[in-house]
C-alpha cells in the first residue's frame, strides 16, 4: 500500500521535469517504505532498477539483463557478459536520452560493503559520464549511517553530487487508518503505542484479531518478523551495541535525564555523550528541553526519550523479557502489558498524537496556529503540552482516562501554568480520551 508521500513524490517528479541530470539521495529506517516511494514514482517512466545486494558482482550484473534488454532493444546485449558496473554505464550509452532515464540503486550500501571503493568509482561515472546525460540517478538506502559516510557527509566520496536528498520518516498518526480501516478507534492509539507508523509494520497487523493478539502474534512469537527486528536494527547501524543497548533499556524504564541514566549504568554523564548523539541521528531517540527555552542547545534542562515507539516498546517488553520469551511464557509478558502499557505506553503515545493534531490541524483546537508545540515543566511542576505563537500561549492537559474531571484538571492546569512567566494572551484545553473516541 501507498500513503502519505505526496511532498517527496512531487520533489521527484520536479527533478524528473529538470533538463539534463538530476542526483537524489532517499535515506531512511528500514521497512518505513523508500522502495514504495521508488516504484510509485518510476511507474510509466524508462527506468532501471537495480536493487543491490552483498553477492558478487557479476550475479547482480546478469540479473539485470532483462531490464536492460527491455530498455535497449539492441541484439548483441543477449550474448553479452556483463562483468562490472563501469561496462553497464557504458552501455547505457546507447540508451536514446531523448526522454529522461531514471536510474535507481536501490540498498545502495550493499554495494559498498562488497566493494568499499564503489561510491569513488561511481563519482568518477557520475562526474566524466552521467551527470551529462538525461538521467535521473537516484541512490537509496536503509543503513543510514553508511549513507551517511558514502554519500551526505562532507568527506563522502560522492558529496556535493546529490540535486535533492529525501529522509524518509514514519507515517503521521492519521494515516493508521489507511492501512487498517476496520480497527477499532481505541485500537489506534494503541498501535501507534507498540507498532508505531512504520508501514510494513502495520502491514503485518491482522484486523481479525484483537490487539493483544497481535501483539502476541507479531512482536513477542520467537518465531515473529519483529522479535528480532530491534536486534537486527541496531546491529545493522551500531555493529558493537551493548552499550547502545544498555542505554537503550535503560531510557525505555524511564530514566530521561543525563544524570540518572549515567548513574543506573555507573558510567560518567560525559561518558554517554557520544553514544546519545549517535541515537539521536538515527532517529531513534529525540532529546526534549521545554518548549519555552530560549536557547535548546544550551539547556540544563535536556531529557532524553524514545522518538521511534516500535523500539520504545521492543525495549521494554521484548529484550527485557528474553529469558522468560525464549521458552515461549508468553502469557507473562502479555499479563505485563495488560499491568502497564496504558500508563507507560499510551499516555504519553495520546500527547505526541494531540502535539500532532495541534501542528497539522490548529484550528480544531485553538484560535492561533503555533509556531512551537511541545511539552514543558521546571524543578517543580510539568506541563503535558504548550502550543504557543510571538502573541498567544495554550497550556494543554492530555488525559488517556476513563470519566475524567475535566473542571478539575483544568483548575490544576491553571494553577500549574502560574509557574510560567510571560506576557502572552493565555488560553487552556484539556483533551481525554473520550474526546478522541468521539472524533472519527
Amino acid at each position: 500500500m501507498f500513503h502519505d508521500r505526496d511532498s517527496e513524490l512531487a520533489t521527484l517528479e520536479k527533478e524528473y521535469r529538470k533538463k539534463g541530470s538530476a542526483f537524489t539521495v532517499i535515506y531512511g529506517r528500514r521497512r518505513v517504505g523508500k522502495t514504495a516511494l521508488i516504484y510509485e514514482y518510476i511507474k510509466n517512466k524508462p527506468s532501471l532498477f537495480i536493487y543491490a545486494t552483498e553477492a558478487s558482482f557479476l550475479i547482480q550484473l546478469e540479473n539485470l539483463k532483462p531490464q536492460l534488454l527491455e530498455l535497449i532493444n539492441k541484439p548483441y546485449l543477449k550474448d553479452i557478459k556483463i562483468e562490472s558496473f563501469s561496462q553497464l554505464f557504458s552501455i547505457l550509452k546507447e540508451y536514446d536520452f531523448h526522454k529522461k532515464l531514471v536510474l535507481v540503486i536501490d540498498e545502495y550500501q550493499n554495494l559498498c560493503k562488497v566493494d568499499k571503493s564503489f561510491s569513488s568509482q561511481l563519482q568518477r561515472i557520475w562526474d566524466t559520464e552521467l551527470q551529462h546525460q538525461n538521467i535521473h540517478l537516484i541512490l537509496s538506502g536503509s543503513v543510514i549511517s553508511m549513507m551517511h559516510s558514502e554519500v551526505l557527509n562532507y568527506s563522502a566520496p560522492l558529496y556535493g553530487r546529490r540535486t535533492t536528498n529525501i529522509d524518509l520518516k514514519p507515517l503521521a498518526f492519521r494515516y493508521i487508518k489507511t492501512f487498517l480501516p476496520s480497527v477499532k478507534r481505541e485500537d489506534e492509539m494503541h498501535i501507534f503505542a507498540s507498532f508505531g507508523t512504520i508501514p510494513k509494520y502495520l502491514e503485518l497487523y491482522d484486523q481479525s484479531k484483537s490487539f493483544m493478539e497481535n501483539i502476541r502474534d507479531n512482536i513477542l512469537d520467537k518465531n515473529a518478523f519483529l522479535y528480532s527486528e530491534g536486534n537486527f536494527l541496531l546491529r545493522q547501524e551500531l555493529g558493537d551495541v551493548s552499550t547502545y543497548f544498555s542505554i537503550l533499556e535503560t531510557i525505555s524504564k524511564g530514566e530521561t535525564k543525563p544524570g540518572s541514566i549515567a548513574s543506573k549504568l555507573q558510567v560518567p554523564s560525559t561518558y554517554l555523550t557520544r553514544y546519545l548523539t549517535r541515537l539521536i541521528d538515527l532517529d531513534i531517540l529525540t532529546k526534549e528541553v521545554p518548549v519555552t527555552e530560549k536557547n535548546p542547545l544550551k539547556s540544563k534542562l535536556g531529557r532524553y526519550k524514545f522518538k521511534d515507539k516500535f523500539l520504545h516498546f521492543w525495549f521494554y517488553y521484548v529484550y527485557k523479557n528474553y529469558n522468560l520469551l525464549e521458552i515461549n511464557q508468553t502469557q507473562a509478558v502479555l499479563d505485563e502489558i495488560k499491568t502497564n502499557f496504558n500508563d507507560r505506553f499510551v499516555s504519553f503515545a495520546f500527547e505526541d498524537y494531540v502535539a500532532e493534531e495541534l501542528m497539522y490541524h490548529p484550528a480544531k483546537y485553538l484560535d492561533f496556529t503555533p509556531k512551537k508545540v511541545g511539552r514543558w515543566w521546571n524543578k517543580h511542576e510539568e506541563i503535558d503540552l504548550i502550543a504557543m505563537d510571538d502573541e498567544h500561549i495554550c497550556f494543554i492537559e492530555c488525559k488517556w482516562q476513563n470519566s475524567v474531571q475535566k473542571e478539575q484538571v483544568l483548575h490544576q492546569l491553571i494553577k500549574k501554568s502560574k509557574s510560567l512567566k510571560h506576557n502572552l494572551k493565555e488560553y487552556f484545553l484539556v483533551i481525554t480520551k473520550e474526546d478522541f473516541l468521539s472524533k472519527k
